[in-house]
């Protein structure tokens, strides 16, 4: 039984489904015009305006001796996944990149068990199992239907797996650190490190906005104060304020989002792509009952 404290904790609930399934639509939209590194700076640089003047007060709450996992988490959590994720979706469609993104408690589960050396049960090998068959349906079925090898997915693959790294490194050794604080700190750091990469790459051209860019720009921005500032905040509240089971339950919910999104925009899927995150979905609940 869900013990949330509100009708507030299911209305952010709802919210953060919905930004976050909605973030990979907001992806290819800011992709339209923009590089997919371009759109990535955007969107980090866009969610530490936002938090950092927060994160200037938070960073002297954390003890000293934590911020290398402060800045461990901001790369693997934000800025890693960000420009990971644009890069798939530049050959990958924005649905398909939500459905692969269910592999995070996947990932979570894999690395606990060689991080923490938890036992393993049959029925977790079943569901490991059951999602790489997931795995296989999704990257190896191109949207034409033919067998072939999709390389782009594995970048959507390698920030599930940074998500769950990250997951397993907070619950080790920042778990003393108060969730609003690192949210606020890692938003930070990550627009730090876009801005460096930013600065090393030549930047972003400086040019006025038109009709062909205006959407793009929109997009992006939109993406980097909801999908991650505002998005980081509320997950924080729902952490919080509910029981991990539930909080963890959002990640379920993004792919059907994403899809929606996906199908308005005139993307197509495959029976077997649908079968993929079934799969992926159905191993993910086998291991928990399983813990």
């Amino acid at each position: 039984m869900v013990k949330s404290k509100g009708v507030l904790v299911w209305l952010f609930y709802s919210v953060l489904v919905l930004t976050w399934g909605s973030s990979f639509i907001l992806m290819k939209q800011g992709l339209k015009y923009y590089s997919p590194p371009q759109v990535a700076t955007i969107r980090l640089v866009s969610a530490m305006i936002v938090l950092g003047g927060f994160a200037s007060i938070h960073i002297r709450k954390i003890p000293f001796r934590s911020l290398g996992y402060v800045f461990l988490s901001a790369l693997l959590v934000m800025f890693i996944p960000a420009y990971l994720f644009c890069f798939a979706e530049s050959q990958i469609s924005s649905a398909l990149a939500g459905i692969l993104n269910a592999l995070t408690p996947f990932f979570t589960f894999i690395l606990g068990v060689f991080y923490f050396k938890h036992a393993v049960h049959r029925m977790q090998i079943a569901g490991l199992v059951i999602g790489f068959t997931g795995i296989l349906f999704l990257t190896l079925i191109s949207s034409n239907g033919e067998l072939s090898f999709n390389r782009f997915t594995i970048f959507v693959i390698i920030a599930s797996f940074c998500y769950g790294l990250n997951i397993n490194i907070v619950k080790t050794h920042l778990s003393h650190v108060n969730p609003l604080h690192l949210s606020t700190v890692s938003v930070a750091f990550a627009g730090l490190f876009s801005l460096i990469y930013l600065w090393g790459s030549g930047g972003i051209p400086i040019m006025p906005l038109t009709l062909e860019n205006r959407g793009p720009v929109i997009a992006s921005v939109i993406l980097g104060v909801c999908g991650t500032a505002v998005a980081q905040v509320l997950f924080n509240y729902i952490i919080r304020r509910s029981t991990p089971v539930f909080s963890s339950s959002i990640i379920y919910a993004l792919p059907l989002v994403a899809i929606f999104w996906g199908v308005l925009d005139g993307e197509s899927l495959l029976v077997w792509h649908y079968v993929g995150m079934v799969c992926i979905i159905s191993g993910i609940l086998v291991m928990r009952r399983s813990a």
